[in-house]
């Protein structure tokens, strides 16, 4: 089954942070994270993902570092 990127921040974002709702915050903010962004708006939505993990230290699977890469190599092909 695919999911649509914004599918999958909207679905971040309705989540709560409960204990049943733990596996499905962190495989839905991994999708985020390990997506290749197509637009500004979605970078924009991977960075409100990506914010509160560096406030808190950053993850320690560095995807959040590898996301900024993505994000990076996205605005390189518009300059």
């Amino acid at each position: 089954m695919v999911v649509a990127f914004h599918e999958t921040v909207e679905a971040y974002r309705t989540s709560t942070d409960t204990e049943d709702d733990h596996d499905v915050l962190e495989k839905l903010e991994r999708l985020i994270l390990d997506h290749t962004p197509q637009s500004i708006a979605e970078i924009v939505s991977m960075l409100g993902v990506i914010i509160p993990n560096v406030e808190l230290g950053g993850r320690g699977d560095g995807a959040d570092v590898a996301a900024l890469e993505n994000i990076q190599a996205y605005l390189q092909g518009l300059a």
